[in-house]
């Protein structure tokens, strides 16, 4: 019998294997400086995975302190979340490392690696604030050199971390180490960060601008992990936002001390808020805080709503309380909770204890984050009869939500949206107003002739739909001088009317004529917007008799900014926005059959071939020119590229060879392609089948081979992916996402029909719900 208040110690002897599957403790392999095939140990926790390597109670509310210590062969150093403070020889010659005891944290964050010493290092230690905490990165000797931009990255990071949160990191180092083949882009864990290669590797020879800006915010991400997450734990997986919306959330925000050059408040519609918009207006979506969720809940949660959409409403609650009193709020948060867990009433508790409860955040946010999905928000003005500014005229606003799916029935309470709009002249409304009706009226000052435009700077999370009228006001504007309208409004306006007529709340026709504009458009917001809606309407008009007219359209759009652009390397340092744009517009116009394009990058190809070990194609061009070669080549040049992938070692390159193959159109190239996927790993890593064969099936002429081959080695996908199920319905949703027949929506439930046993649901729901959007 055990006694009240006494403390037991229980000790439990336990064995178990190093798996070679990416999850828990696993064994891992890399090409040395020989060329031979060496293997090393890594793990990989998050979020239930701490179970299959010891017995603990693996839930993140429940932290302690753990102590390591570790046997190894004396040729191999093991790193993990402490330092090592003592080594003992053993009889046989082996050698144990005891690690420094770990601070409170929870399972999912210990960390363990244990490599050659030959071939591993890290490079010199960086003494951060006051605490002097040793910042070091590590990886494989032979790429050390190409770590330093990422070692520059996360000092600075965290020497702003320690200062936002007026909180010191509270370990004595903290390390980034690159591995290959991690179950994820990176992991945050305490002490010991681990990253894939793609993530921390950077030689501006062969990066491009893209993977640069990937790996900053990358690094970003998860440093304020060690804030938000590691110091303060969501209670539950069912608010995983509170530390993945908030670590996104922090890559804009913090990037812009770490390096303003990237620009990236300036990218906030395109790297969070369009990432989560079309997810989120699906019947299948779900609220960011979910009532339950059990272990099979737990693995989907990682999405884009978790991720996106909280990284935007905690940007809409920043800049509702102004930038000071939230870091404030934060810092309540972190200081009070800190080594603990928390809930989203926590945090809205200290906001609003900063806040000196002025506004009622819980209320405000509940909306947001208790209910899926967003509204559209629809403005009709009542003209004055009098053009003069400043006589009577209004405005009447109406909210419901926003669904894909026209014929919907969504039940909703409406949400608080903070309600800004401004004018011609830019006379903004001076204070938010919370609009939680159905309705209102406003009373306005604008003149008949002049437009009005909403939520500026996306304060909001919402889509606006026009009155006709006004609507035309902002055409006319955008042909007359479209930059009088900012930047992230043309984004908006692009992306929701595209999003409006696809519900049926606006006409298509609408849509093209409102980007007739783009023939002056320079900047890569709105270009990055209106490219996804070009390729959404290529997806929704499948093999339609007027698909070619409505790409010649798009092109004359194109041309004006592809011919200004060029193919002449932009200056990364000077024109980041463009670099950024340029292999966008590049490889889009070459898709679209544009010959010169198609010439330029076969000859750089050429350039190339004349010898093949020293690449001379521009790194952010690399990607264009693979592709277009795949698309347009001979067997012979489709086979010089796979052979190149064959021998590289760069994982960025690797991943540029491999997206590239996958541009073929060739049926009997596509098909062995495919077949690659199911023989040999070495060659395609197992992170990258499930995203190749994906991109295999964006065109439509791929598509339908793609889907025969699914079905063809259906048992082979299902044993190499059916363990989890997310891998499947990857594959199944890059398919099916572009069916745009009812024939083949009937063809998917006949399939469906004959699996019901093998994880239909796991991706049948998801799938109908995605289809019925644009089938026609």
């Amino acid at each position: 019998m055990f006694i009240a208040r006494t403390t037991y110690t229980l000790r439990i002897f336990y064995a178990g294997d190093i798996n070679r599957e990416l999850y828990g403790f696993y064994m891992n392999h890399y090409i040395d400086s020989s060329g031979n095939k060496s293997m090393f140990m890594t793990s990989g926790m998050e979020p239930t995975s701490a179970r299959s390597v010891l017995p603990c109670i693996d839930e993140p509310a429940r932290k302690a302190i753990f102590k390591m210590s570790v046997v190894h062969d004396p040729l191999y150093t093991p790193w993990s979340n402490g330092e090592i403070e003592r080594r003992e020889t053993l009889s046989d010659g082996r050698i144990i490392s005891y690690f420094t005891p770990t601070l409170q944290m929870s399972t999912f964050l210990l960390a363990l690696i244990v490599a050659p010493t030959a071939d591993f290092a890290c490079l010199p230690d960086r003494v951060v604030g006051s605490k002097n905490t040793k910042s070091r990165v590590c990886g494989r000797t032979n790429i050390l050199s190409q770590l330093t931009y990422a070692d520059e990255v996360a000092y600075k990071t965290l020497e702003f971390f320690n200062t936002y949160f007026n909180i010191d990191y509270p370990l004595p180092k903290i390390e980034h180490f690159d591995v290959i083949n991690f179950p994820g882009e990176a992991m945050e864990n305490y002490g010991l960060l681990i990253y894939d290669d793609l993530g921390i590797f950077f030689d501006e020879k062969i990066v491009s601008s893209s993977i640069k800006q990937y790996i900053t915010t990358l690094v970003v991400h998860e440093i304020a992990h060690q804030w938000l997450g590691n110091l303060v734990t969501p209670a539950w997986w069912n608010e995983l936002w509170l530390k993945e919306g908030f670590a996104t959330y922090m890559e804009t925000m913090a990037s812009s001390y770490v390096q303003p050059s990237l620009m990236l408040e300036e990218q906030v519609p395109v790297e969070m808020i369009f990432k989560f918009m079309e997810a989120d207006s699906l019947p299948t979506s779900r609220p960011l805080s979910i009532e339950s969720a059990n272990l099979t809940d737990i693995i989907p949660l990682y999405d884009s709503i978790s991720y996106y959409k909280g990284a935007a409403v905690i940007r809409m609650m920043s800049m509702i309380l102004g930038a000071r009193i939230f870091q404030e709020g934060l810092q309540l948060y972190v200081t009070a909770l800190n080594f603990s867990s928390a809930t989203e009433k926590d945090l809205w508790r200290y906001l609003n204890e900063a806040a000196n409860n002025t506004i009622n955040i819980q209320q405000v946010m509940d909306g947001w984050t208790r209910q899926a999905g967003y509204p559209v928000v629809e403005i009709n003005r009542i003209y004055s009869t009098s053009d003069q500014e400043g006589v009577g005229s209004y405005m009447m606003i109406s909210q419901k939500p926003f669904s894909l799916l026209p014929a919907t029935n969504i039940e909703r309470h409406p949400w608080w949206i903070p309600f800004k709009y401004f004018d011609r002249t830019f006379n903004q409304v001076n204070e938010i107003l919370w609009f939680n009706n159905t309705s209102a009226t406003l009373s306005i000052t604008t003149s008949n002739s002049d437009w009005i435009l909403a939520n500026p700077d996306y304060l909001g999370i919402y889509r606006t739909k026009y009155d006709s009228q006004n609507f035309r006001l902002i055409l006319n504007q955008l042909q007359s001088n479209h930059t009088h309208i900012p930047t992230a409004s043309r984004a908006a306006l692009i992306d929701d009317i595209f999003a409006l007529s696809r519900a049926a709340l606006a006409n298509i026709t609408d849509a093209y004529e409102l980007i007739r504009y783009l023939k002056n458009e320079t900047a890569l917001v709105p270009w990055t917007i209106a490219l996804a809606a070009m390729n959404q309407q290529e997806l929704l008009l499948g093999a339609h008799d007027i698909l070619a007219d409505v790409q010649q359209y798009f092109l004359e759009l194109i041309l004006p900014i592809y011919d200004q652009i060029g193919w002449i390397p932009v200056n990364q340092s000077t024109e980041w926005l463009r670099a950024l744009l340029q292999p966008n517009i590049l490889s889009t116009v070459c898709r679209y059959g544009h010959q010169s394009c198609i010439d330029v990058a076969r000859s750089l190809y050429q350039n190339w071939t004349m010898n093949p070990t020293l690449n001379p194609i521009p790194a952010d061009l690399r990607l264009t020119v693979y592709c277009t070669v795949a698309r347009t080549g001979s067997r012979s040049e489709f086979s010089f590229l796979w052979a190149r992938l064959q021998n590289e070692s760069i994982m960025s390159e690797a991943s540029n060879l491999l997206e590239g193959l996958s541009c073929t159109q060739d049926p009997a190239r596509i098909l062995w392609f495919l077949n690659k996927h199911l023989e040999n790993e070495s060659i395609i890593r197992i992170q990258n089948l499930i995203s190749s064969i994906s991109k295999v099936a964006r065109s439509p002429q791929a598509n339908q081979i793609v889907w025969n081959w699914i079905r063809d080695n259906w048992p082979k996908l299902f044993s190499k992916w059916g363990k989890s199920g997310s891998g499947l319905k990857r594959i199944i949703d890059a398919v099916s996402s572009r069916f745009v027949t009812t024939r083949q929506r009937d063809e998917f439930k006949a399939f469906a029909d004959t699996i019901v046993d093998k994880g239909k649901n796991q991706f049948l729901s998801y799938y109908f719900s995605k289809h019925q959007c644009h089938c026609i």
